[in-house]
């Protein structure tokens, strides 16, 4: 499936003319006269919607929906909402297919963080409520690869970084630090990225480095990363890696 712009918005159309083309069809069969023949017009019509998407085949489709003549109007109705149920798969199945394409197309977002289980949050919302591809550095086995080798895998599949700075390493003074691996993650991902799409998320109480001030970050209150959410949604839609 072409996953360019060009190609997604293309594709979008041709599934909006298949979902009106269901929709007609369900008002269709809801009518008290129904004759043969009205279904086999529709098929015709599906026809041509599905030759947008499915060019090579799909008259080879369509022709094994041909209803019969001579069924009864009533054994008809009920062959033709199976037919329904089938092009809605079929069109089900389009839209995984294509998000599925996307989504790989589009790369993985990178979360960096410490031992705070704040981060488990922020995968879940980007993984159940946004749909979208993450990663970490423990997500996948990590025996036999030294830390670059594991570090440039995940800089390669990466479209966005969120680093998660909480308030773990203690100092002389007393004050409290991200972990070095965060701060390390960052300078790697921003210089991948950008600054615009490598985005600190602190922690009330996490002191950071002086050189801190324009980097890009989302200051949340202790234990509450949720309170950025919507803001880290907003910013995933501003640099075009989530879309609807």
């Amino acid at each position: 499936m072409d996953t360019s712009e060009q190609g997604v918005r293309r594709t979008q159309a041709a599934l909006t003319g298949l979902e009106r083309t269901i929709h007609m069809g369900k008002e269709l069969v809801s009518k008290p006269e129904l004759k043969v023949t009205q279904l086999n017009a529709w098929l015709r019509i599906l026809r041509v919607t599905l030759d947008r998407i499915y060019p090579a085949n799909s008259e080879v489709f369509v022709a094994e929906f041909e209803i019969e003549r001579l069924l009864s109007p009533e054994e008809a109705r009920r062959l033709f909402h199976l037919r329904l149920e089938e092009v809605q798969r079929f069109k089900d199945d389009l839209v995984a297919i294509g998000r599925k394409a996307f989504l790989s197309q589009r790369g993985r977002v990178f979360i960096g963080h410490g031992h705070s289980p704040v981060w488990r949050e922020v995968k879940d919302f980007i993984a159940d409520r946004l749909k979208m591809e993450y990663d970490e550095f423990n997500r996948e086995p990590v025996a036999g690869l030294d830390t670059s080798e594991r570090l440039s895998a995940m800089l390669k599949d990466a479209c966005f970084a969120f680093l998660i700075m909480t308030p773990e390493d203690q100092h002389a003074d007393a004050s409290l630090h991200p972990r070095e691996n965060v701060i390390h993650e960052l300078g790697m991902f921003q210089g991948r990225l950008g600054s615009k799409k490598a985005i600190v998320l602190l922690e009330d109480g996490c002191d950071v480095f002086s050189n801190i001030e324009g980097i890009s970050r989302l200051s949340f209150p202790r234990g509450r990363v949720s309170a950025v959410f919507e803001d880290m949604r907003q910013v995933l839609a501003r640099e075009g890696i989530l879309r609807p």
